[in-house]
């Protein structure tokens, strides 16, 4: 441990004084044993900022952003210079950060493909409630989601970020000021009682787009303008739990799970890549008291250090013993001297080698097709590979490498049930094997950010232009399942069904691991051409791996066949989950509606739009089913109003549109109909809108206007 000047020293010998009364006046809650790193009782909170770059904090010399609340915080802790985190994605990072094992032993090492059992694998929790804790998490991501397994390992867990279609699963997520709201109320009914809480904010993770002020200020560099609306936060916690006198008695701990590569070495955000910026994090503790407050560890240590650290100072012990030390631990025989990382990320998404790295004190050797060898010392910014001038530290890397397994593509654990439904669709065994013969992910990273012009295509509306690139990425790489996947969401958008059909077939086929979401977003499409079977077969393909998501695909399944009883059955099973709960209530209340129940269909929408509006989230499809039901019991001015707001919210629904024209014609108002239409198109200029309009149009008996639109279809891509 190293700490410097004399100020320092001051403000140790203060801390342990502090530290001395404030043991003096607690109760059992903040017990201080023999052991003078130990506060058995304390509260425990975990505070993890994800995607957040240690060199881009003040405490880690980082000047272009502001950041007076961690900054505080880290003058009253332990602060780490070289933490390193395991894997550049959100999901194993945390799992490996609570259970205190690495990726191949915990068995998470992607954030889909792979679930958490908390059995086999206990967290640092399940030791904390022999001791009388209490565990409690809020999230602000939906990939930590509690079906991933997380909620196994806690006694709370609140995950109520909604999914929408269109968005990236990755970036579905809540702002952290909302989920720092459940974590004061949670916390605030357990003053005085031993409890354990993980804050989680996504705030600075892509897409960034910082609140007021951060936006104006950091208008050149959002990036650090959610920094900075993260540290706002932090503050806002900090102050909250000095109000209820929770701060000073609390081991308080601040992390991130992974970096962001802001384009270092050609990547834009995270996953690919194990460089320096991905994975070097910050770490800070702070412990009751402020005690060793100020103190700079320059020391190599890990993220699989966090949980034994927990046990450390609390006391307790894991059933099964921890892969990482205390990082309070100062005996040099504890620490390692080197930290495994790994991400399976571009094998499994891209058709690229997976990547796995050792970083000690001075190298960074990255295994690859082209192995890399780097002097963090002299070259930190990692420009030069001297694997050919430092060949003892090459090979001594290497074998020591080794040593973690060669096999790092563990197999996921499929069901019988589910191995026999996958490969009666003929999803099974394509790809598997080792990944030695395949393409180094920095020699075809260029493909990766051809593939977020063409996202940023898409969200403009220039689908066509997209569509080409997607189709010219996939051509030259049939192993890019992502690039698959959102080829066929802009087929869809083209209205060129078959084809997305086969672009999602292809996704499920290129990929290690079965994509579920995929399989939902294929089930859905398959839905909307009324092959109900097929759309049924998809949907339990995700019954075991997302149940919620399977359970409303089945729901909508069984409305559209008339099966009003078992679609109130499959809707009321998906609400079970937190994060589909507003979306299967929408289509709860379509069947309550189709079954003749209107007036608890109208309840429980509005109930479900008052909700929502609490949580200041949207809920898609719901002004549209409101307006559908509404219209049928002839309250057509609160009708045109709910299918005006479904539209202004989601403009990508055609059948707004459409139920609104139809609206219009209903009540004597023919003029606004080809306006809705012509509204339609411009908001959706492809070929489905055309099909759309042509069959609304056909359905009010304007077989002219119908056939006009077809034909602006046929002479569309």
């Amino acid at each position: 441990m190293m700490t410097t000047g004399p100020a320092n020293r001051r403000r140790r010998l203060l801390a342990a004084l502090f530290g001395a009364v404030w043991l003096a006046a607690t109760g059992c809650a903040g017990e201080r044993s023999a052991d003078p790193g130990r506060f058995e009782g304390a509260p425990i909170i975990l505070i993890s900022i994800d995607t957040l770059r240690a060199d881009h904090l003040p405490a880690y010399g980082y000047g272009a952003v502001k950041t007076p609340n961690i900054d505080a915080l880290a003058a009253e802790s332990i602060l780490f210079e070289n933490a390193y985190s395991h894997v550049p994605l959100t999901l194993p990072a945390h799992v490996a950060i609570l259970t205190g094992q690495l990726p191949p032993a915990n068995g998470v090492r992607n954030n889909i493909g792979y679930r958490y059992d908390a059995i086999k694998n206990p967290a640092i929790t399940a030791a904390l409630k022999t001791a009388g804790y209490e565990s409690g998490a809020a999230v602000s991501a939906y990939v930590l989601r509690g079906v991933t397994g997380l909620s196994g390992a806690f006694d709370f867990y609140e995950d109520a970020i909604g999914s929408e279609s269109g968005v990236a699963l990755g970036q579905l997520q809540r702002p952290g000021s909302a989920t720092l709201e459940v974590a004061k109320r949670w916390i605030g009914e357990r003053e005085g009682r031993p409890f354990f809480f993980m804050l989680h904010v996504f705030e600075p993770h892509s897409p960034y787009a910082p609140t007021e002020p951060f936006r104006s200020a950091y208008a050149s560099n959002p990036y650090d303008g959610e920094i900075a609306v993260s540290d706002e936060l932090v503050g806002r916690f900090v102050a909250f739990l000095k109000e209820k006198g929770i701060y000073d008695r609390a081991v308080i701990i601040l992390l991130s799970d992974h970096g962001e590569g802001l384009g270092d070495h050609g990547e834009d955000e995270h996953g690919v890549f194990l460089y320096r910026e991905a994975v070097h994090v910050p770490l800070i503790v702070r412990l009751p008291g402020a005690m060793r407050g100020g103190e700079r560890v320059k020391e190599l240590v890990q993220l699989i250090d966090v949980a034994p650290t927990i046990a450390s100072v609390t006391g307790v012990r894991p059933a099964t013993p921890f892969a990482g030390h205390s990082l309070l631990d100062t005996s040099v025989g504890e620490r390692p001297t080197s930290v495994y990382s790994e991400t399976l990320y571009p094998r499994l998404h891209l058709g690229w080698s997976e990547l796995r790295a050792l970083t000690d004190a001075r190298y960074q050797y990255i295994e690859a097709p082209t192995p890399e060898l780097y002097d963090l010392v002299a070259d930190p910014k990692q420009k030069t590979n001297v694997l050919a001038d430092e060949r003892r530290v090459y090979a001594a890397m290497k074998r020591e490498l080794e040593a973690y397994g060669k096999e790092i593509i563990a197999p996921v654990n499929i069901s019988p049930e589910e191995a026999q439904k996958l490969a009666a669709l003929g999803y099974i065994g394509s790809t598997q094997g080792t990944g030695d013969d395949l393409p180094d992910p920095k020699e075809h990273i260029g493909e990766f950010e051809q593939i977020k012009h063409a996202t940023r295509l898409t969200t403009e509306g220039r689908v066509g232009e997209a569509l080409e690139i997607y189709e010219a990425v996939v051509a030259k790489n049939p192993r890019f399942a992502d690039a698959w996947s959102l080829l066929a969401t802009n087929y869809e958008k083209m209205g060129r069904n078959a084809e997305a059909v086969d672009a999602y077939k292809q996704a499920l086929k290129s990929s290690d691991v079965v994509m579920y979401e995929v399989a939902l977003s294929l089930g859905g499409l398959l839905l909307r051409m009324n092959r109900f079977d097929e759309a049924e077969e998809h949907a339990k393909l995700a019954l075991e791996s997302n149940s919620a998501g399977a359970h409303s695909l089945l729901a909508r399944v069984a409305l559209a066949r008339g099966d009003f009883a078992v679609a109130e059955r499959e809707a009321t099973e998906a609400m079970s989950d937190p994060t589909m709960k507003a979306r299967s209530s929408v289509i709860l209340a379509q069947a309550y509606a189709k079954a003749g129940k209107t007036d608890e269909a109208l309840r429980l929408l509005d109930s479900t739009r008052d909700e929502a509006r609490r949580q200041g989230v949207r809920v898609e499809l719901l002004d549209y089913a409101r307006g559908d039901i509404l219209a049928t019991v002839g309250r057509n001015s609160e009708a045109e109003t709910a299918f005006l707001a479904e539209i202004a919210g989601y403009p990508s629904n055609l059948s707004a549109y459409s139920s609104l024209a139809v609206l219009y014609l209903v009540d004597g108002k023919p003029e606004r109909v080809d306006r809705v239409l012509e509204q339609m198109f411009a908001a959706n200029p492809n070929r489905q809108a055309c099909t759309v309009a042509a069959e609304t149009l056909a359905t009010l008996g304007n077989e002219r206007g119908a056939a006009a639109w077809r034909k602006r279809a046929s002479a569309m891509k």
